[in-house]
């Protein structure tokens, strides 16, 4: 293993910790897994979900009715 020492803003900082507090982990843990899901994954999650799985929510109930709409409204597509 090798330690990655990273510099985040403090804001950016903030909700990483309060992200890693909502899913009771550290905010080293949440990173290194963020890292993970964009280059690469450990052994230990070879055989399970898709790293994106469950990454975040939306906050909303209707994205598969309303996708062209919200597609639009957020990017102008």
């Amino acid at each position: 293993m090798v330690e990655l020492r990273v510099v985040l803003s403090d804001e950016l900082a903030e909700q990483l910790a309060e992200r890693a507090r909502r899913e009771r982990t550290t905010p080293e843990q949440l990173a290194s897994r963020a890292v993970e899901s964009l280059y690469g994954h450990s052994g230990d999650h070879e055989h399970g979900a898709p790293g994106f799985v469950a990454l975040g929510s939306s906050g909303r109930s209707d994205v598969s009715e309303q996708a062209e709409e919200i597609l639009r409204a957020e990017f102008g597509a």
